[in-house]
């Protein structure tokens, strides 16, 4: 009996981690120099930067949410300092940072909470990033979502 009420509780205790696990279909995005994989409910593309150095994608189903893929200059700046000045304003809460030679990686929220922001960018031949920003009512969806990117994006040449 003990074994059947500890079998239930735990049931109950792991419901609403699997409801916030979505199964999705990953596709391929190329753009800007970087092959990142991506769900597919990204497919609404908001506009792509000139000569092909990225491209911007915004869900319906998230409308709060955007998702940018691109290369870039650093105008001098090390890969983290760009990305910081581009995408952290004054009062945002940097919760996460990496800040190497060829990798940079930044995690914020914005100042009222309500938004997460997670960039990263890496120097091989040319600089490629990828960020998101989503609403933070939003993380159990777009957490495993952002980490899926990174890896796949970690994997450029």
């Amino acid at each position: 009996m003990k074994a059947i009420v500890l079998a239930l509780g735990f049931l109950m205790l792991s419901a609403p981690l699997a409801a916030a696990e979505k199964p999705f279909k990953w596709v391929k995005s190329l753009s800007g120099g970087s092959e990142i994989e991506i769900p597919d409910f990204f497919g609404r593309l908001l506009g792509g930067f000139a000569h092909n150095y990225g491209q911007t994608f915004e869900p319906e189903e998230y409308p709060d949410s955007q998702l940018r893929q691109y290369r870039t200059h650093t105008y001098g700046k090390s890969l983290f300092q760009y990305l910081k000045d581009m995408n952290v304003s004054a009062g945002d809460k940097v919760t996460y940072q990496v800040d190497k030679p060829s990798l940079a990686v930044i995690s914020s929220t914005s100042a009222d909470g309500k938004f997460v922001f997670y960039g990263m960018c890496q120097k091989h031949r040319i600089v490629t990033c990828f960020d998101i920003v989503y609403d933070t009512k939003d993380h159990a969806t777009f957490g495993p979502i952002v980490e899926h990117i990174a890896r796949s994006f970690r994997k450029n040449p």
